[in-house]
């Protein structure tokens, strides 16, 4: 599945019927591997979730223009998995969103509202450059390889090789501007009553629907803030925290043995 609309968020799966004798051609190959990948994918999207899984840090070169993204699992925004098996050469950062020499910055930087003018006597106001940030974004990526001689098909209509696999790979993409911050707020009000689940509040939120997919699934991997002349890229610049994460079963478990732990020594305090 190359591509997935977003218009057609949910449609019936649809597999091979088997019986003996049926001829097997592209067609139905094509057919049952949509159907194994689709169900995947929408599992992926709809129970897992997306984000980084594990690993794919990102870490700045010593010369301070390019970056590199270590080893690691991702879920797009479209229940793709993206697999990065090993630290990625070093990636340039786009010359056009580097500071530039001698001053200013290749992309114009947000200022806000404007200061008021200046009163006639007062010396002029120090002008401070906001820093141009840019985010990195993890894309999932499909190469056509391994070229084959196609043996079938009518006299001259049909090229003498086609592709014979699909190798799922992945693009680092560098994009003007931040990801915005993760939202933390619980979007299920009052789901508690007291000791009691409000299971009324999970059933009327499950109704709402099913998400869409968005319209791009790349995942960010991290906010860059780019510095001053020699210093565009460094560890302290790098804000990994703009990333969506994949909330695995043993991440949730940590997750619930550290609150009873925080509470067991909250209960002991209070003794």
């Amino acid at each position: 599945m190359a591509s997935q609309p977003a218009s057609r968020a949910l449609r019936t799966p649809v597999r091979n019927l088997y019986f003996h004798g049926k001829l097997l051609d592209e067609y139905h190959f094509q057919l049952e591997t949509e159907y194994l990948n689709g169900k995947r994918h929408l599992l992926n999207r709809l129970v897992s979730g997306y984000g980084v899984v594990c690993g794919l840090d990102v870490q700045c070169r010593p010369d301070g223009r390019h970056v590199v993204v270590t080893p690691g699992v991702a879920i797009d925004k479209w229940g793709r998995e993206i697999v990065v098996p090993e630290e990625t050469r070093p990636i340039e950062i786009p010359e056009h969103l580097l500071p530039r020499r001698g001053g200013g910055y290749g992309p114009q930087p947000y200022r806000g509202p404007q200061d008021p003018p200046q009163k006639q006597g007062y010396p002029p106001r120090e002008e401070k450059e906001e820093e141009p940030v840019v985010r990195i974004l993890l894309c999932y990526h499909e190469c056509e390889s391994d070229p084959t001689p196609v043996m079938g098909g009518d006299c001259g209509t049909v090229d003498e090789c086609a592709p014979g696999a699909i190798r799922e790979r992945y693009r680092i993409v560098f994009k003007e501007g931040p990801a915005p911050p993760i939202d933390l707020h619980c979007r299920i009000p009052d789901v508690f009553r007291g000791d009691r689940l409000d299971y009324e509040a999970l059933v009327k939120h499950v109704s709402e629907g099913c998400p869409d997919p968005a319209a791009d699934p790349c995942i960010p991997l991290a906010n860059l803030r780019l510095g001053s002349e020699g210093h565009d890229c460094d560890p302290d610049r790098i804000d990994i925290t703009v990333r969506p994460i994949v909330y695995t079963n043993d991440l949730l478990l940590e997750i619930i043995l550290s609150m009873l732990a925080e509470e067991r020594d909250d209960h002991r305090h209070a003794k």
